[in-house]
């Protein structure tokens, strides 16, 4: 008597996946909407609903075969043309089109299925056996070899059987009937392996076909936005026995921040058709990490942009955005700094003062003197009005827009029409500005953590995008925490305060310098860490960039409300650039409060107003009993009606 042959079911039995077979669906409704998402209707720029919609073209499909007595089967191909027609605004079917899709799903099958332990005992007992392949599935037998062919088998497989190409299931018999048809055999030279407890069990049974039975495990999908998933920061942590160590898992707690500011504006770039995403510095040094995180272990499929940095500042830029030295155009720095000194106006510029001086001496202008709204300033509008000044200072302005359009040429970027797109840290995107009124033909989208109201009219070829939304919370807790956030995505490498043949100058304050060596990079190292390992679950269950909203913004709380002991010590320890605007260095290095003072609650209570992240100076001090009685005062406010 002849060997009984074996065939196995492929899904769940020699074959599983990392995620929920619906998961695979949604990373096909990804593609779709990111590759074509200026031909969808607007209802289909959401991956849910082209999911719901394939399913439902699935569904009806099965129901118009059981209409007529068949099996309800189908075929991707046809899925695909019919979600052509009814997703796009232009009603069309493309095969082309349709095979594009159906490969795009199996790439995605392939990174996310893995040989089934449980299958290799089996394997061995059977492996003097033919062995197949019956599997109830909607593509062919051709794509589903592609799939297996991708993972290294103990066995060889005679032949895989679909149902797809028979319009045969197994849930019918139908298929099982066709398989031992064309091999000439009979039911009871047949052994199958599966795991589905009817189709796979029942059914053979009662053909008389021997059956294995493989352990069936249930995953949960629903098709819904923010549905939830677990990052596990835990697998990358290191012990808590040194400070460089609690940093580094700081940082991956920190670490969503990165990444999904870089999904975000990846995303949009592919949808947008973006070939470079342009990342400022100083910030966009430590952005353009998690944008090449991402683009090493693709989550897309389609192709990540090219991320390049763009030496740039504010003083860098500022002086040579102005047409000329007047009032009106200063303006748009002095509606931010309304109060100046022309040393810091000329610092703000990054313009020595020293040849200006007599011109100051000359209209009676103390250089270190604060002035109150220069452009009412009758000795400043003098001095505007003065024809050899603005003549030597103009030269000096046109100077730093050459030497400026000078760097940007050596990096391939004109005063033309291609779009560009630009990505800093925020807060009302003045760098963004600035390159716009000097690529006026330009027009230039920007991306930031998030923005705050503008103080002057926008350049008409601008569009700025925030990640972060929410206005409440970016009043009530952004506001107090900016210095933080510059903070903990800091470089140690300067700040670029002019140009000369072509490159970038930069200036590096030691003290500033020392704290990112000091503390930040091992921030930014668990930043990375974790970023790498939000990237491989993101790989396996797709998601659109603005499922994580809620997610980021209950980070911003935390770090505001309850901060880390480490970070508020940190933070306390550091060296900020300020000199755009007031010519100056921010140091905290001077908050510490005495013993006896922690218990003065007047001067505290003194301090703490004149704090903007109080939560970060009652733990540095530790008198947290402060919130207690602040508490007490806002109910006391709140019940009396005072402000």
């Amino acid at each position: 008597m002849n060997k009984k042959i074996i065939s196995f079911d492929i899904w769940d039995t020699i074959i599983k996946r990392k995620c929920h077979p619906e998961e695979t669906k949604l990373y096909t409704a990804k593609y779709i909407m990111l590759k074509y998402n200026k031909e969808l209707k607007e209802k289909y720029k959401d991956i849910y609903q082209i999911l719901i919609k394939r399913d439902e073209i699935e569904a009806n499909f099965c129901k118009e075969m059981e209409e007529k007595g068949l099996d309800t089967e189908y075929r991707i191909l046809d899925v695909f043309n019919k979600l052509q027609k009814e997703i796009f605004i232009e009603e069309k079917t493309s095969n082309e089109i349709s095979q594009e899709w159906i490969k795009a799903e199996i790439e995605q099958e392939k990174e996310v299925t893995y040989i089934n332990p449980d299958i290799l005992p089996i394997f061995e007992k059977y492996k003097d056996r033919k062995m197949y392949c019956i599997s109830d599935f909607y593509m062919t037998s051709e794509n589903l070899k592609e799939i297996l062919d991708n993972l290294n088998f103990p066995v060889r497989f005679e032949k895989i059987y679909s149902s797809a190409d028979y319009l045969l299931n197994k849930k019918s018999g139908n298929l099982y009937k066709k398989f031992e048809e064309e091999l000439n055999i009979k039911p009871e030279d047949h052994i199958h392996v599966g795991d589905n407890p009817f189709s796979d069990i029942q059914v053979a049974q009662q053909l008389g076909i021997e059956t294995i039975q493989i352990k069936k495990e249930e995953l949960y999908f629903e098709p819904k936005r923010e549905r939830t998933i677990n990052f596990d920061y835990e697998k990358i942590k290191k012990d808590k026995s040194t400070l460089e160590n609690r940093l580094f898992n700081l940082g991956t707690e920190l670490s969503p921040l990165l990444y999904f500011f870089n999904y975000n504006i990846i995303e949009y770039a592919i949808k947008n058709n973006i070939d470079i995403v342009y990342y400022f510095t100083r910030e966009g040094e430590r952005f353009i990490k998690g944008h090449d995180i991402i683009a090493e272990n693709n989550p897309f499929t389609l192709d990540v942009p090219k991320a390049e940095l763009l030496e740039v500042s504010r003083m860098a830029t500022f002086s040579a955005s102005l047409n000329e030295f007047s009032i009106a155009e200063l303006l748009r720095l002095w509606s931010q700094y309304r109060v100046q000194s022309m040393t810091a106006l000329f610092k703000t510029l990054a313009i020595d003062i020293e040849p200006y001086k007599p011109y100051m001496g000359k209209y009676d202008i103390n250089i270190n003197e604060d002035i109150v709204e220069p452009w009412f300033n009758v000795n400043v509008q003098a001095l505007c009005r003065d024809e050899e000044f603005l003549e030597k200072i103009n030269k000096e302005i046109k100077r730093k827009r050459e030497e400026l359009l000078e760097y940007f040429a050596k990096r391939k970027i004109k005063n033309d029409n291609t779009p560009m797109l630009t990505v800093d840290i925020g807060w009302r995107g003045t760098i963004q500005d600035n390159i716009a009124y000097i690529f006026d033909n330009k027009f230039i989208t920007g991306f930031y953590i998030t923005l705050y109201d503008y103080y002057n009219v926008q350049p008409k070829n601008t569009k700025k995008i925030k990640f972060i939304k929410n206005r409440q919370l970016i009043l009530e807790d952004i506001s107090s925490i900016i210095t933080v956030l510059e903070m903990i995505f800091s470089s140690n490498t300067g700040s670029v305060i002019e140009y000369k043949n072509g490159e970038a100058i930069r200036k590096l304050k030691k003290e500033e310098i020392q704290t990112v060596q000091k503390y930040i990079d091992f921030i930014q190292q668990g930043m990375n860490e974790g970023a790498k390992v939000i990237n491989e679950a993101m790989k396996i269950h797709p998601f659109e960039a603005q499922e994580f909203d809620t997610y980021v913004e209950n980070i911003i709380r935390k770090i505001k409300n309850n901060p880390d002991p480490d970070l508020v010590n940190v933070y306390y320890d550091l060296v900020m650039n300020d000199t755009f605007g007031t010519g100056k260095y921010i140091s905290k290095k001077n908050e510490k409060l005495g013993k006896l003072e922690r218990f003065n609650i007047i001067k505290c209570r003194r301090k703490l107003r004149a704090e903007l992240w109080k939560e970060a100076y009652m733990k540095y001090n530790h008198i947290e009993y402060m919130k207690g009685l602040m508490g007490v005062k806002d109910i006391l406010r709140k019940i009396t009606g005072r402000k």
